[in-house]
């Protein structure tokens, strides 16, 4: 299953999908993504950023081999 959710700021996405996720994760393992530059998500889900988005790409970018 794939979600994804879009939208102008302040129409709930970040609260939509801190429940959607909380409600799947109780289901199955579950991979968030918020690609948003002013993520708030994981405050939302009480978690701390480790990586993002860019990083990914620049370590992706770096090591093509490591992709499989």
């Amino acid at each position: 299953m794939i979600i994804a959710l879009v939208g102008k700021g302040g129409v709930g996405k970040s609260t939509i999908s801190s429940q959607l996720i909380r409600a799947l994760s109780k289901r199955d393992v579950t991979l968030a993504v918020d690609a948003d530059p002013n993520s708030n998500l994981c405050d939302k889900l009480g978690m701390e950023v480790t990586g993002t988005i860019g990083g990914l790409r620049n370590e992706i970018v770096a090591h093509p081999d490591m992709v499989p």
